[in-house]
């Protein structure tokens, strides 16, 4: 029998709450198709709410506490076993088509071949002029805390990349091919900036709501005096006008890329009808986006909109119409996939969810996310634990903010309820010691920090490999927008980083 043919696509940034069932409301047919057709893990959350950490724990089914890596300005090392090496062992081409985050020379880590290149830098030194020719004024808007500076309709770096990518894929499945294939399409949207179609921005500037906590008066309680996370929080730049017309475009942006992950399913189906294979198509993301939520956008938080992603699988055996509701992983998706390959992963923590499909889940499971983010020169480590019902989340140096919320009567996440459930916050403030300590994990953040600094060194005497990244962001693409909610220049130095 032959080895099924296998295609996942993977988003940046779409949280599992932006979709037709979801707690937003945006089309999604294809999405929806797919639930029909296959299963859907309702409960999968992010290793880490940040797009480098998270894919490299995807990648190699490692927490961040496992592989040092919390930042952006991160990479593993090439000895490191990836889910993608257990495929080519098995005898599949693994094909990556666009976007994986990778930092430094080993742009592969067990992809055979590489067919369109990455948006964001491959090198450990940004090249910010170039990037600042190509991008214009949107060149910051990729991140937080600038991503409100140009919000509203138009053309924008993601929506072209992502077009590129999509044609690269439609035209590597017209081409026959020897090998069992393993796909990965890799795009940009909805990652912000917020900027879409005029068409998709005016359909949902008139169907959008302000979101949870979004006025003042509604803030949590649990956020008072608690600095590393009010922070966040917006404030004029978050006026309704610029919070309303960045759901717009999220949403848009959404809803465009369920288009293309339809373009790319029925292209992916006529290949393996050609071949004469089963077919396998997967779709998920990273992180999330709270847009808006508490004031807050963008990701690195553990907040259900940031830390949960949305993961789908159809096709050759995979029940149909089947939504599970256990606690599941970013870090189980490469095990899941190598199995349905006939194959094993066995590295890391992620497990293959297989035994799910028959029912055989785990209700003890604890699902863990770690983060060490950057405030004002000073490192915070932090960790969510998901435990049944429940999630608990706390920061060095703020354990007295620490936080659990009961999901399933809060699922909003209004209410902190750490007084009244000492049993289940005792047992969790003990699993999260036994994984790591919060010194150790800011000991980790700082020592990769150091390398990152000794390989931008390196390269600013050799200079930098930046052959796979895209470069061919058209004029009409810089910041010039057909409806704007928000069009403003980026002061440096305005803001505070974050990472």
């Amino acid at each position: 029998m032959k080895q099924p043919d296998i295609l996942l696509f993977m988003s940046d940034q779409h949280g599992a709450d932006y979709c037709s069932w979801g707690d937003v409301k945006v089309d999604t047919p294809t999405l929806d198709a797919i639930r029909k057709t296959g299963t859907v893990f309702e409960n999968t959350y992010t290793s880490c709410p940040l797009c480098v950490p998270a894919r490299i724990s995807f990648m190699s089914s490692k927490l961040p506490s496992d592989t040092g890596c919390y930042g952006n300005q991160d990479a593993l090392p090439d000895i490191t076993p990836c889910f993608t090496h257990a495929l080519v062992a098995a005898g599949y081409e693994t094909v990556l088509a666009g976007r994986m985050h990778f930092v430094g020379e080993d742009q592969r880590h067990g992809f055979t071949k590489r067919i369109a290149p990455d948006i964001t830098p491959v090198s450990w030194t940004v090249p910010k002029e170039k990037m600042a020719q190509e991008r214009g004024n949107l060149m910051g808007c990729q991140g937080e805390p600038f991503c409100l500076n140009y919000v509203g309709a138009g053309e924008s770096p993601v929506m072209n990349y992502d077009k590129m990518v999509i044609e690269q894929v439609l035209e590597y499945l017209e081409e026959p091919h020897e090998k069992p294939q393993f796909i990965l399409v890799g795009t940009y949207g909805p990652h912000f900036p917020y900027i879409t179609s005029k068409e998709m921005y005016l359909k949902y500037y008139d169907r959008v709501e302000k979101p949870s906590f979004y006025e003042p008066e509604e803030i949590p309680e649990y956020l008072q005096d608690f600095e590393l996370q009010s922070s966040r929080m917006c404030g004029e730049e978050a006026r309704w006008k610029v919070t309303r017309g960045a759901r717009a475009a999220y949403c848009g942006l959404v809803e465009i890329m369920d288009s293309q992950i339809g373009k790319v399913k029925k292209a992916f189906e006529k290949y393996t009808e050609r071949h004469g294979t089963e077919g396998i198509f997967g779709y998920c993301s990273d992180h999330g986006d709270t847009l808006g939520e508490r004031r807050m956008f963008g990701k690195q938080t553990y907040y259900e909109k940031s830390a949960k992603i949305p993961f789908l699988l159809t096709g050759s055996g995979v029940p149909a119409n089947k939504q599970i509701q256990a606690l599941t992983s970013i870090m189980d998706i490469g095990p899941t996939i190598c199995e349905l390959a006939g194959t094993e992963y066995t590295f890391g923590e992620g497990r293959s969810l297989l035994p799910y499909f028959a029912g055989e889940e785990d209700g003890e499971r604890i699902v863990v996310s770690q983060f060490v983010e950057k405030y004002k020169g000073e490192s915070y480590a932090s960790m969510m634990l998901r435990y049944k019902n429940y999630k608990y989340i706390s920061y060095h140096h703020y354990e007295n903010k620490d936080m659990l919320f009961n999901l399933k009567e809060d699922p909003k996440e209004g209410h902190n309820c750490i007084t009244e459930k000492p049993e289940v916050v005792e047992y969790l403030k003990n699993e999260r010691r036994k994984l790591i300590s919060f010194d150790e994990m800011e000991k980790q953040r700082a020592d990769h920090g150091k390398r990152a600094q000794l390989f931008i060194a390196v390269e600013k005497n050799t200079g930098i490999n930046d052959e796979e990244r895209w470069k061919d962001n058209p004029p009409e693409a810089r910041g010039e927008l057909e409806i704007a909610a928000a069009s403003e220049p980026i002061v440096p130095g305005s803001r505070i980083m974050r990472i």
